[in-house]
Order: structure tokens, then sequence, then C-alpha cells
């Protein structure tokens, strides 16, 4: 006995035509500074779990450093489609409005959806670190060790002059150069990155610093990379709402058809 499969035809997907506006527009470079605070943000993250990720075992130290990467680019995702969504959702209003004979304003023209607007913004809003880093990036040296500060209890012995002479190289005062303070920038903004490479040794560290403009771009690009999906995500919005009203229509017409069967009058056998 063959039982009867009912097969299920994928649902259409509703593809809503919209007006597609320019990617260097007055919208996108108020957007810039949103990705540019949005970096420093990603930066106080990346330093309060990297002090969570300094562990002993080397592979829990690579494997937590890079989570932190990826939560931190796949939150910017997320972001980013919610601002392609909306502003694919306007264009479309746009477009009807234009189909209409509607005359659109230029401040409605720059608002409307275009799929490299928010790769170009996080462009603009990283750009003051990248410039950082490559600064940097031409002045890093592979780090030597250096003599930490004398131990208290050694003081007393620093009034001999046969020891003074001995330890006088832990009196230097050595003061912080600009490198120095470009590096302390440069590992806050990739102290994930450099963390891994401290796993591989000092030259892996160094090779990290050298392309830290690279590393500094990897978790803010996420905002622009969602945000050219807005368009897509707006399309699976709009197929999911003709989903509910044909599901609707369909649970309508079964229940009339019941109403009808009910009312109509019984046969006598």
């Amino acid at each position: 006995m063959q039982q009867n499969k009912k097969t299920k035809s994928a649902p259409e997907t509703v593809v809503k035509p919209i007006l597609v506006g320019d990617w260097n527009t007055r919208s996108t470079w108020k957007m810039a500074p949103k990705r540019t605070l949005s970096t420093l943000l990603i930066a106080l993250v990346y330093v309060f779990f990297s002090v969570m990720a300094s562990l002993d075992n080397p592979i829990l130290r690579i494997i937590v450093s890079a989570a932190v990467i990826l939560l931190v680019f796949y939150y910017q995702c997320t972001k980013g489609m919610e601002a392609g969504e909306k502003d694919a959702a306007y264009s479309e209003i746009m477009f009807d409005r234009q189909k209409e004979g509607k005359v659109l304003s230029a401040e409605d023209r720059d608002r409307c959806f275009h799929p490299l607007r928010g790769v170009f913004a996080t462009l603009l809003g990283v750009l003051p670190f990248v410039i950082i880093c490559l600064v940097y990036a031409f002045m890093a040296k592979p780090q030597t060790y250096q003599l930490g500060v004398i131990p208290t209890w050694m003081e007393n012995s620093m009034l001999h002059d046969e020891v003074k002479d001995a330890l006088g190289y832990y009196a230097v005062n050595r003061s912080m150069s600009f490198a120095d303070g470009l590096r302390i920038v440069v590992r806050c903004l990739t102290m994930p990155f450099i963390n891994i490479a401290g796993v591989l040794g000092n030259d892996a560290v160094l090779w990290a610093e050298r392309l830290s403009p690279l590393f500094v771009m990897i978790a803010p690009m996420g905002f622009g990379l969602g945000y050219s999906r807005g368009h897509a995500l707006r399309t699976r919005i709009n197929t999911g709402i003709q989903q509910g009203v044909d599901k609707k229509k369909r649970k309508e017409q079964k229940a009339r058809r019941k109403r009808q069967r009910s009312s109509s009058p019984e046969r006598l056998i």
C-alpha cells in the first residue's frame, strides 16, 4: 500500500523594486562618526576580554582570542544588516513615490540604499586608526628584554659605591618615546591578534604589529558587509510577510468551507 506524500512547494520570493541611491552621500558621511565611535568601543572590548584571555595554556589563549574577534565581527554584521534593511525599506517607499510621479527631494534620494555605502562609511570611520597603525608599522622593531625596577630591599645597598656602580643601569630613567605611545594604542586596537601572535613568538608579534593596519579594519568592516546584505534581508522580510498573508487567507477559506458544509441540509437515506 503506497502512501501519497504531499510535497510542499518552495515559497515564492517577494522581491520589491527599490530606488538605489549613491554610495557617497551626506547620509554616508553622517554614518562615519558612528563607525569611529564603534571602533573605539571595539578596542575597549578587545582590551577587556584580552585580560581574560591571558592564560598560560597557549591553545586556550588562541581559542578565546579568535572567539572574541568572531563575536565582535558578527555583532557588527548584525548592526550593519539592521541599518541596511532600514534604508532598503525606505528605498521601497521612494520607488513607489517616484512611480506615482511625485517629485523626490535630494535628501530623500541621499538616504536610499546602496550596497557599498556601509563599506565606505566604515572606511571613513576607521581611517584615523588605520593611519596610526600605519605610522607605527614603519617604526615597529623586535622587542628586546629590558630591566625592571630594582627591588626595594636593594635600595640600602645602593648607598655603597661598589654596589651603586654595578647596579647603575637601574638608576637610568628611560622616558617613553613616541613609538612606545603608538605601540600602546596599536595593541589596544588589535589586542586579540597580538595575543595569538604572542603564542608563536616575538617574530610573529612583530609581523602582527606591521600588519596592524589590516587587523584594525577586520571587525569594523563587519558593519559594511552586513549593510550590503540589507536588501536581501528586506526581501526575506517581505517574503515572510507575504507567507503570513497567504496563510491567513488559507485559514479563512478553510473556515468558510467548514461553515458552508455545516449549514447545508442533511440528506435522508
